[in-house]
C-alpha cells in the first residue's frame, strides 16, 4: 500500500484528503485505487480554510461530481481501509515523508476514536529510499544542477515532485498536492528504487539535507607571499581558525 495524506496544519494535522493504492509489486501494476475528503473536516470550513491548499476546494468537487473521490467520515473511511488491507494482505504501507503521515493517522484516530488500520502494519519511507538510491547519485545532481533546483540555503532538492521530474525527464511536471494523485507519483518512485537495488520491507535512513559542495576559489598567503591558489569545497571556522576542506 502506498498512502498519502493532506492536512488542515501541521500541529494539530486534520485530514481533509485520504488516498491510497494497492500496488502488486510482482507485475508492478496498481490493483486499487481510492481517494477520500473526510467528512468531518470538509464541512468545518473555519477549519478547511486554515489548510494550505484550500484553494483546491473546486477540484475535489469536480472528483466527487465524477465520483473518482468519496466523502465520508473519517471512522468509516478507517473502516474501509482496514477491510482493503484485510482483503490484498497487505503487511507494508509506503509514503513519502512517512513520519507525518503515520503521525497524522495517530492524531486523527484517536481524536474521532477510532482504530488505527495501519496500527499492524510496517510502514516505510519512500523519501528513505530515494535518499538511498537516487538523489545521493552524480546523475540526480547533475539533473538538479542543470535545472537549477536548489533549496532557499542552496542545496540540491529531494522532495518528490523533484525526484519525480527527474525519474520521468519531464521538468514541466508540477505535484499536485491531492492524496490520491500524490501516492500515483510515489508509487513510481519507489519501482525506480527497488529496480536500482532497493529492497521492500526496508527502513532506509532520509537525508533531508543533500549538501551541494562546489569548488570556491582559494588563495592563501603568508607575509604577502602566495603560498596555495586553488579552490575550496568547505570551509569552517572555530575559535578563529579557518580550515578549508580542497
Amino acid at each position: 500500500m502506498v498512502f498519502d495524506t493532506e492536512t488542515s496544519g501541521l500541529d494539530k494535522p486534520f485530514c481533509y484528503d485520504l488516498g491510497y493504492i494497492i500496488l502488486n509489486t510482482d507485475s508492478e501494476l496498481i490493483e486499487l485505487e481510492k481517494h477520500f475528503v473526510i467528512e468531518q473536516i470538509w464541512h468545518n470550513l473555519p477549519l478547511f480554510e486554515s489548510a494550505y491548499y484550500k484553494e483546491k476546494r473546486p477540484l475535489y468537487i469536480q472528483l466527487m461530481r465524477q465520483r473518482r473521490a468519496k466523502m465520508d467520515k473519517w471512522g468509516y473511511v478507517m473502516q474501509e481501509m482496514m477491510r482493503d488491507i484485510k482483503k490484498y494482505g497487505i503487511t507494508e504501507a509506503y509514503a513519502y515523508n512517512s513520519d507525518f503521515d503515520d503521525k497524522v493517522f495517530t492524531f486523527n484516530c484517536d481524536w474521532f476514536k477510532c482504530i488505527n488500520p495501519l496500527e499492524n502494519v510496517g510502514i516505510y519511507d519512500i523519501w528513505g529510499y530515494a535518499s538511498e538510491f537516487i538523489t545521493n547519485k552524480s546523475d540526480y545532481q547533475k539533473f538538479c544542477e542543470d535545472n537549477e533546483y536548489f533549496t532557499d540555503t542552496g542545496n540540491y532538492k529531494g522532495s518528490a515532485e523533484i525526484v519525480y521530474r527527474f525519474i520521468m525527464g519531464d521538468t514541466s511536471f508540477e505535484e499536485k498536492h491531492m492524496g490520491l494523485y500524490d501516492t500515483q507519483i510515489e508509487s513510481v518512485i519507489l519501482l525506480e528504487c527497488v529496480k536500482r537495488g532497493a529492497t521492500y520491507g526496508t527502513e532506509y535512513k532520509v537525508k533531508k539535507i543533500l549538501p551541494r559542495i562546489i569548488d570556491h576559489p582559494l588563495t592563501v598567503k603568508i607575509d604577502g607571499t602566495e603560498i596555495y591558489t586553488g579552490t575550496y569545497k568547505k570551509k569552517y571556522i572555530r575559535n578563529g581558525l579557518y580550515s578549508f576542506t580542497t
